[in-house]
């Protein structure tokens, strides 16, 4: 009978023990997530599998970039994040568009968590107006041509002053 103040004091015990919260992080602002983030860009996912490359596990999202504000440029980017949430990991959509904060290490390439300011595109309004004009903008039908936001490339410039340089010199033969 001795045991039964011992099992009551246990079983009130358990029963108080608040909620375990595996993840717990510190909410950063815009610039100190740039900051802290190897690689800032909005991509397109069009791939998540389990990931293979990393002794580490999870998940490998594969991300079809948009813009790119730091990091290496790239027309697409691969992230690693945890298996769930309860250790961090992003929970990834295919077909969503996302503003990705990567972090960068010796043991993982690039890696997104539930602690970075990773959001889909539609509720980073206030990322998006703070991190500026992108430094590489990569567009839909011209992928694999360039990646420089310019709208009149060099090339463009060189063909006008090459056709202008013609028509002068053709003009000048009829005088």
């Amino acid at each position: 009978m001795r045991w039964i103040p011992t099992l009551m004091i246990a079983l009130a015990a358990l029963a108080y023990a608040p909620d375990a919260s595996a993840c717990s992080c510190m909410r950063l602002t815009p610039s100190e997530g740039f900051t802290s983030s190897y690689a800032v860009f909005t991509g397109e996912v069009v791939d998540i599998s389990r990931n293979t490359s990393t002794h580490f596990g999870g998940i490998e999202v594969t991300l079809r970039v948009q813009k790119l504000w730091k990091g290496d440029p790239a027309e697409e980017i691969k992230v690693h994040t945890a298996g769930s949430s309860a250790a961090c990991g992003y929970g990834f959509v295919k077909g969503t568009s996302y503003l990705v904060y990567a972090v960068r290490d010796d043991a993982d390439p690039l890696r997104v968590s539930l602690c970075s300011r990773t959001a889909p595109v539609d509720q980073a309004k206030e990322d998006l107006s703070a991190l500026g004009k992108p430094t590489h903008v990569f567009e839909e039908g011209k992928r694999g041509c360039g990646v420089s936001p310019m709208t009149a490339g060099g090339s463009e410039l060189a063909w006008h002053f090459l056709l202008t340089m013609g028509v002068a010199v053709w003009a000048r033969r009829l005088v």
